[in-house]
C-alpha cells in the first residue's frame, strides 16, 4: 500500500514539474527563431539557420537527416546557443527511443557547458528524468542534490525536493527522507510542497 502510494505521488509530483518543464522548453524553442531574427552574430546566425533546418526534419520525423545535421552544425559551430537547443531536442528524441544512454551523454555535456544558462538546468530535469525511468534511484537522487545545490532558486526546486524525500523512501532512507520532508517545511512555508511535505511525514512519523 505504501509502494503504491509513493510511486502515485512521484507521478503526480513528475506531472507538475515535467509541464512546466514543457513550458519553459517550448519557450526556450521559440527563442531558436526569435535569436535567428536578431541575432547579429554572422556565426550564431548560421548555426540557427541549420539548426532550424534540423529541427525541421525532426519534426517531420525524419530523425536521420535531422540528428545528423545537428551533429554536423555542432562540428562546425560548437559553442553556440542554437546548437545546445538543437541538442535538447535530439535528447528528448532519444529519451523517447529508450536510448537513455546516448541521451544522458547529451544532456551531461549540455548541463555543464550549455549556452544560454536557462538550458542548464532544463537538461539536469530531464538527466532525472531518465533515471527515474531507469529506476535508477541511487543515481537520481545524485542527480536530484547536485540539480539543488546548482539551482537552489529555480522555480521547479520544491518539486525537486518532494521527489528526494520520495526516493530516499523507496530507498530505504527513511532517517534521510525525514530531513528532506523536514527541509521543505522550513524552505517553502505555506506552499503546496510544504502541505505535501508535512502529509508525508504524518505517514513516515507514527
Amino acid at each position: 500500500m505504501l509502494q503504491r502510494f509513493v510511486l502515485s505521488l512521484i507521478r503526480r509530483n513528475k506531472v507538475r514539474f515535467f509541464v512546466s518543464v514543457i513550458f519553459v522548453f517550448g519557450l526556450v524553442f521559440f527563442g531558436i527563431f526569435t535569436f535567428l531574427k536578431f541575432s547579429k552574430s554572422r556565426i550564431n546566425d548560421m548555426a540557427s539557420t541549420k539548426i532550424a533546418l534540423a529541427l525541421a526534419y525532426v519534426f517531420q520525423g525524419d530523425y536521420e537527416n535531422g540528428f545528423d545535421l545537428i551533429n554536423k552544425t555542432a562540428l562546425s559551430f560548437p559553442k553556440t546557443s542554437a546548437v545546445y537547443q538543437g541538442k535538447l531536442i535530439q535528447a528528448d528524441v532519444l529519451v523517447d527511443q529508450c536510448k537513455y544512454e546516448e541521451a544522458l551523454r547529451i544532456l551531461i555535456e549540455i548541463s555543464n557547458n550549455g549556452i544560454p544558462d536557462i538550458i542548464k538546468p532544463l537538461a539536469s530535469l530531464r538527466i532525472i528524468y531518465i533515471y527515474d525511468s531507469q529506476k535508477d534511484h541511487f543515481n537520481a537522487i545524485n542527480a536530484t542534490k547536485e540539480f539543488i545545490n546548482k539551482y537552489p532558486d529555480h522555480f521547479l526546486v520544491g518539486d525537486i525536493y518532494l521527489n528526494l524525500g520520495e526516493y530516499y523512501v523507496i530507498t530505504g532512507f527513511k532517517d534521510d527522507a525525514i530531513n528532506v520532508f523536514n527541509d521543505v517545511l522550513i524552505k517553502f512555508p505555506g506552499t503546496y510542497e510544504a502541505r505535501t511535505a508535512q502529509n508525508r511525514l504524518n505517514q513516515l512519523i507514527k
